[in-house]
């Protein structure tokens, strides 16, 4: 990370802030060089800070020296990684609570990945993380969460469609904080093998969402699924990622409302158990290979979003 110069520090931030390089309010002037030099003219750091202060159009001065006072000298000091990480820290702190789960719920991608904006909606609506208490329709409320997001430079814009993001994705070291505040909060494992998962968590597996990620290793994850011996009563969103042969019992998985299956093997996946899973309200299987579905899914009542990227074999559910 190469520092800016003053000139061009100021320049980056405010154009975050003020949408102009030339807007300057002189009540700010003071205080904005003083969280400049905070940042010690880190982009990253920069952008970030200059986002949340954006993110509060109505300007108050006491907001501002807050900010201020909350990043200390010892980025100036010493601009390094940890440096970079309290400043996203103090981004996350001052999140509204109903953007922190949607932004937490990203964890469950692997690092690098392109995140599809209309499958996070999906999912946030599955979750529950949407809330429509002013009547509006919440597929429209989902999208400003996510808008929201990249606003504050918490994600990173991706591909763009007329003028519509459709996608984005997530800094690395803002997945390490991700990662770190849902390991925090009990909000979402990441387990490379199956054997981990039940190793670390024994009987009960306490946590609500797992993200299973095969793609960087995990050769122990072609043990048979019906050896785990966790619970999985409390899970209500499972994703698999990367090479996988087998699927976790899923009849363990009863309150399962989002399951996610991005994956490749060399074997047939069952999912025939999903007919059981009565909670489920997302399903989305990409997956180069045959996977076996029940004969019909007339059972799940809540399911809204049925998306299937892969070979059925010969028996489809003649209920789709």
């Amino acid at each position: 990370m190469k520092p800016l110069d003053e000139q061009d520090s100021k320049r980056l931030f405010s154009r975050r802030v003020y949408g102009s390089e030339d807007d300057h309010p002189s009540q700010f002037e003071e205080i904005s060089a003083e969280i400049l030099k905070k940042c010690g003219g880190l982009p990253l750091a920069i952008i970030t800070i200059a986002s949340l202060l954006a993110s509060r159009p109505e300007r108050l001065r006491d907001e501002w020296e807050s900010i201020r006072n909350s990043l200390g000298a010892q980025l100036a000091a010493n601009p390094t990684l940890e440096g970079v990480k309290s400043i996203l820290n103090l981004s996350y702190i001052h999140l509204p609570l109903h953007l922190r789960a949607c932004l937490l719920h990203l964890g469950i991608y692997p690092e690098d990945s392109e995140i599809k904006r209309d499958d996070l909606v999906r999912q946030w609506l599955a979750e529950g993380f949407v809330s429509n208490l002013h009547g509006q329709n919440v597929e429209v409320v989902a999208k400003s969460y996510f808008n929201d997001l990249v606003n504050r430079s918490l994600i990173q814009p991706g591909r763009m469609e007329d003028g519509e993001l459709l996608s984005c994705r997530v800094h690395d070291m803002m997945l390490d904080l991700i990662l770190s505040k849902c390991n925090e909060h009990n909000f979402l494992r990441v387990e490379c093998n199956y054997e981990d998962m039940a190793r670390d968590h024994g009987r009960k597996y306490k946590v609500c969402r797992i993200s299973m990620n095969f793609i960087n290793g995990g050769a122990t994850n072609d043990i048979a699924s019906g050896s785990i011996r966790c619970s999985l009563s409390k899970v209500r969103s499972l994703s698999l990622f990367g090479k996988c042969n087998y699927m976790p019992p899923l009849l363990h998985c009863k309150y399962l409302r989002v399951l996610l299956f991005n994956s490749w093997g060399d074997k047939v996946i069952d999912l025939t158990d999903i007919s059981q899973l009565f909670q489920l309200r997302y399903l989305k299987v990409s997956y180069k290979g045959e996977i076996k579905l029940p004969t019909k899914m007339q059972g799940l009542v809540h399911l809204e979003t049925l998306d299937l990227a892969c070979y059925l074999g010969p028996e489809i559910p003649s209920d789709i």
